[in-house]
């Protein structure tokens, strides 16, 4: 399993252009499932069975990226961020260009220390005043390494292993969720209905995908797949975030635009507990997942999130816990195989 999140982890996929993980997933999804199409905005949905109820299992398979601004007459690159970024962890990172001719290594660089007078040295760091240096003596030179406005940008980094089940690497959100969601389809051998396994596009601009592909299949539930903050950073009080990773996946309450029903909670909370699953809770001030938007969805679709706790959400060293992963996979598997029971077309 930690090899495909590997292989996941290192296919570039920023919104918009996700067709790497796409080919990932459909490349080792295939041998468990029925059918397998792109809808016309890129969506891959793979269908494993018929009949009802229709269950739609979500994870989406862009990250947060940068994209090619501008390119200066010395060479030097100015990007635009897509997708929600903390400024502080572009400084001094590696990153690759996806140009016509292939990746290209640069660097973001920036004002040096030893130039900046107090009242800079004070300023949090704005992504206006960043370029990315790939060595470059000229515009010219640039263009001729296959770069040019539009090209999308991604972490130059490495997956990797950490102590005990822990793991590190970038695109964790939503490469864990690709990741289960390809397990539950796995695993699925018997069950009642019809189970649709979507990796989902530009989720991190907007929730945009996950809009159409609900549309077109119309099922009885949506169940996301996702990752979520973990609280137990130290630069974090305990009521800031109030998952924790290797205590068990997590089930949103509430984001910033979406409140889970009474009973869809009450569902996820039993199948946990006939499990033996560690369930946590989530309530978030801000954020939301794609099955935030479904239940607004033609006639209105019911909807939950299952997230995998994550420190350092949206920077080049995610870290998570491998037993979630497994507890998470077992969990969403549960709940397709008891979904019979609790929908009805």
């Amino acid at each position: 399993m930690e090899n495909l999140l590997r292989k996941l982890v290192g296919s570039s996929s920023v919104s918009g252009s996700e067709e790497n993980v796409r080919n990932v997933i459909a490349k080792e999804i295939k041998p468990y499932v029925d059918e397998i199409r792109v809808d016309r905005i890129g969506n891959l949905i793979c269908r494993k069975g018929s009949g009802s109820p229709k269950i739609m299992l979500c994870a989406h398979m862009d990250e947060v990226g940068l994209i090619v601004k501008y390119i200066d007459e010395k060479g030097f690159i100015r990007f635009e961020p897509v997708g929600g970024w903390d400024p502080k962890i572009l400084l001094a990172q590696k990153f690759k260009i996806h140009g016509s001719k292939g990746p290209v290594v640069g660097v973001v660089g920036s004002k040096p220390v030893h130039l900046q007078d107090k009242e800079e040295e004070r300023k949090p760091p704005k992504i206006s005043d960043m370029f990315i240096d790939v060595g470059a003596k000229d515009r010219k030179h640039v263009e001729r390494l296959g770069i040019n406005v539009g090209d999308f940008i991604t972490h130059y980094t490495d997956f990797n292993k950490l102590a005990g089940s822990r793991v590190t690497g970038h695109g964790f959100d939503d490469r864990i969720g690709c990741l289960v969601m390809i397990e539950v389809m796995k695993n699925l051998k018997k069950f009642r209905g019809t189970v649709y396994a979507v990796g989902t596009v530009k989720e991190e601009i907007g929730l945009v995908g996950v809009r159409g592909s609900a549309f077109s299949i119309k099922p009885d539930v949506v169940i996301a797949i996702d990752t979520t903050i973990s609280g137990d950073t130290p630069e974090l009080k305990p009521h800031e975030a109030v998952t924790k990773i290797g205590e068990g996946p997590a089930l949103v309450i509430k984001d910033a635009i979406s409140v889970i029903q009474r009973e869809m909670k009450n569902w996820v909370k039993d199948v946990a507990k006939r499990s033996g699953v560690k369930l946590q809770f989530d309530v978030l001030s801000g954020g939301a997942t794609d099955a935030s938007v479904t239940p607004m969805v033609g006639e209105g679709i019911p909807s939950l999130s299952i997230l995998v706790p994550s420190r350092y959400i949206h920077t080049p060293v995610e870290v998570a816990d491998m037993n979630d992963v497994k507890d998470t996979i077992k969990l969403v598997t549960e709940l397709v195989k008891s979904a019979h029971k609790k929908f009805v077309s």
